[in-house]
């Protein structure tokens, strides 16, 4: 058995099973280290610790369990780190059954050097639990199914090994209780490591699961770095708000903490002293900017120029700079949208104020949001849509705060606010359909039904 894992290749390809090696377990405000760990869907967890005691290290010696009055004796850490996996899957599952059984991974000693030692290692350690330097990938695969017992309905990966890296989890739908995993392409670039002075560039399309991504991996950096700290930029104090949201829930989701002061947030405005002369900026080691296509070039600039040793993580629709990218095709959030164009005469303002009265009047859910094109234009159809029908409409803008405001019945904005904002009805009026930006953008907020409006012909 080398130690490489290669003896558990084959059972892990016919079983379906799930291998973690050198793996962190974060739990609350502690994390164990964790040799190996096997997941056999018809049989449970198999939890290993990695032994590299060699046959001169050994011979004459003698091992017994540790107690109180042997503080120093060496040992194995085998069941602290079991008590912590019951615990983890106990707090994020709420109950769990799935049995759990202790191996011991022998790198440096064979079968026969084994047999050699003192009984005491015979005793302490039986052969049924032990994965030799030199065991076949039958012999490995053997001993394992005998310290199970075989179950006919397979465990489910999501819910254990889920639950074990539960940070790294989409969280929980009303269709998906227990949450989902990272598409493939995701968790490559999950894992992917933040290295020193490094960039990473993520470039994919509106509801790609950008932003998704983006968080799990700050989060990951910050369990693994617990001094470090993180700047994150969103065009908007908006976004930034409904990431750091995310973040709590994903946080109380895991069953993980830390400290929420090593996420520092910043949203540009022409008010703000440079970025990088911020005390955020110079504590951080890690920058990341959520929707880069949406930021100020001037200030993506300085950030490449003034960086330094920081790392920085990059997310958008366009790569904003001249290097490598990791892309995302996949759609992870996926809306049903029914789209709605009228072709008219009468201009696009009478068109809205007539398709709004219908859909007041008709619709349960009244939470509508009409996409301009300009500031100017909210100023003109908010003051007919108050004084037509009688509601009280919000103006989403740079500034706006959930903390301290609430959506209105009615929200007016430009393409740039909507970021993280979804809403059952759209309107879009009068913006440019072949905009790569704001269009797509735009047409990805409604998750039920769109209506779009245009004084001019719009085609598709």
């Amino acid at each position: 058995m080398k130690s490489d894992t290669s003896a558990f290749n084959p059972l892990i390809l016919r079983e379906n099973a799930v291998l973690l090696t050198d793996f962190t377990l974060f739990h609350h405000e502690s994390h164990s280290k964790i040799d190996l760990l096997l997941f056999l869907p018809h049989y449970g967890l198999y939890l290993g610790e990695k032994l590299s005691w060699s046959l001169r290290e050994l011979k004459g010696a003698s091992i017994k369990r540790l107690t109180r009055q042997t503080p120093k004796i060496p040992h194995t850490q085998i069941e602290a780190t079991e008590k912590a996996i019951y615990q983890k899957l106990q707090d994020v599952l709420s109950f769990d059954s799935t049995p759990m059984e202790r191996i011991f991974w022998m790198q440096n000693l064979t079968k026969a050097e084994f047999e050699t030692l003192n009984p005491s290692f015979h005793e302490l350690l039986p052969k049924a639990r032990l994965i030799f330097n030199d065991d076949t990938a039958l012999e490995v695969k053997t001993k394992l199914h005998a310290l199970c017992e075989f179950q006919s309905t397979p465990f489910s990966k999501l819910k254990v090994i889920g639950s074990l890296n539960a940070h790294t989890l989409l969280l929980p739908t009303s269709a998906e209780p227990f949450g989902s995993f990272l598409s493939h392409e995701q968790q490559v670039f999950l894992d992917t490591p933040i290295k020193s002075r490094s960039i990473l560039s993520l470039c994919a399309p509106h509801s790609s699961g950008k932003s998704t991504v983006m968080i799990r991996k700050i989060m990951n950096y910050i369990l693994a770095h617990p001094d470090e700290t993180a700047l994150i930029i969103t065009p908007t104090q908006l976004s930034g708000e409904l990431l750091r949201n995310e973040f709590i829930a994903l946080m109380e989701f895991s069953a993980v903490k830390f400290n929420l002061a090593q996420l520092h947030f910043y949203t540009p405005s022409k008010e703000k002293t440079p970025i990088d002369t911020t005390r955020f900026f110079q504590e951080s080691t890690l920058i990341a900017c959520d929707d880069v296509h949406l930021l100020p070039a001037q200030m993506l600039e300085r950030l490449l120029e003034r960086k330094g040793s920081r790392s920085l993580l990059l997310c958008g629709v366009t790569n904003p700079i001249n290097m490598e990218v990791f892309t995302l095709s996949t759609v992870y959030r996926s809306p049903a949208v029914h789209t709605v164009t009228f072709s008219h005469t009468k201009g696009a303002l009478f068109t809205l104020l007539m398709g709004l009265k219908t859909h007041l009047e008709t619709t349960s859910s009244h939470l509508i949001m009409i996409i301009l094109p300009t500031a100017q234009m909210i100023v003109e159809y908010k003051k007919a849509i108050e004084s037509h029908l009688q509601v009280q409409c919000r103006v989403l803008n740079n500034t706006f705060s959930l903390q301290y405001d609430n959506l209105e019945e009615i929200t007016l904005t430009t393409p740039e606010y909507i970021c993280g904002l979804n809403v059952p009805h759209s309107y879009l009026i009068n913006l440019n359909c072949e905009d790569p930006l704001y269009y797509p953008l735009a047409l990805s907020r409604a998750s039920d039904t769109v209506t779009i409006i245009s004084e001019s012909h719009l085609e598709g």
